[in-house]
């Protein structure tokens, strides 16, 4: 604990200012790897909107396809390599457990299938200037005062399912709310979770699991997915090609042609009286 109050109290100030110029989440991922936790993060808490997608409601598909995957975390709109590092096996396993793709690899796949999972992490200027102020209050009373600083993320997940299939995108939004300080009250709207690697290993589960269960719903994935059972299918429509051999009971018909023939001959008893 002594460690902590004097790293605290030698750069507290300058830790907070840190953190908001450029935002929570490099802190996040820094606190995550180092195992690192104090009086000054006291709880994560995670957006209530946004929930896991359950195995219930999970997009079944009859024959998935190998897929590229390539994942980037950006903050406010630039790559940050710490961040995406630390966060891509999540993102591998959860594209995996969609059960949307057979294989998912980092290398060009047969069939050019790319999938691209982009999360964004974002701030408005007012929420900036917001967090610029509570983080100087809770850093000049030394993490004592608590302020609670809201983290906004946007996933874009991307899809082509050949070098000729049209791109198809679904998104989704999700907050981390960090309670910094010893004196805090819980955020509306967001349940608490254990620990930061928590937080964002849900975070990742719901951001990207659901746009890629919505990206399952739509007709063109299933098009795009059924591609390579095309030409099977196509075979066996053609099987019923002997149906056209009805064509023989259309020539039975033919026989009522002499029916004229007949129609004479009984015209011909009619002349005989």
């Amino acid at each position: 604990m002594g460690d902590d109050l004097r790293i605290a109290r030698q750069g507290g100030r300058a830790k907070m200012s840190l953190a908001v110029r450029g935002w929570i989440t490099p802190v996040l991922v820094a606190l995550a790897l180092t195992g690192y936790a104090t009086g000054a993060a006291a709880a994560e808490y995670i957006g209530n909107v946004l929930t896991e997608v359950k195995a219930e409601d999970r997009v079944t598909i009859a024959h998935p396809q190998p897929v590229q995957l390539l994942f980037v975390f950006q903050t406010k709109g630039a790559p940050n390599a710490r961040a995406t590092k630390f966060l891509k096996q999540q993102v591998f396993d959860t594209v995996k457990a969609s059960g949307l793709f057979s294989e998912v690899s980092e290398a060009p796949t047969a069939n050019g299938a790319i999938l691209s999972v982009v999360i964004d992490n974002v701030v408005a200027p007012k929420e900036m200037k917001d967090a610029e102020a509570k983080g100087m209050v809770t850093g000049a009373t030394f993490f004592i005062a608590g302020s609670n600083v809201v983290d906004h993320y946007i996933s874009t997940v991307d899809y082509v399912g050949g070098p000729t299939a049209p791109k198809m995108t679904k998104t989704a939004q999700q907050v981390l709310i960090t309670q910094m300080g010893l004196i805090n009250s819980a955020p509306t709207g967001a349940v608490k979770i254990g620990s930061i690697k928590d937080a964002l290993a849900i975070l990742v589960k719901q951001i990207v699991g659901n746009p890629l269960n919505d990206l399952g719903k739509e007709p063109g994935f299933q098009v795009t997915d059924a591609g390579a059972t095309a030409s099977p299918a196509a075979a066996s429509p053609s099987a019923p090609a002997p149906t056209t051999a009805p064509a023989a009971p259309v020539a039975a018909p033919a026989a009522p042609a002499t029916t004229p023939a007949a129609e004479g001959g009984s015209a011909a008893p009619a002349a005989h009286p």
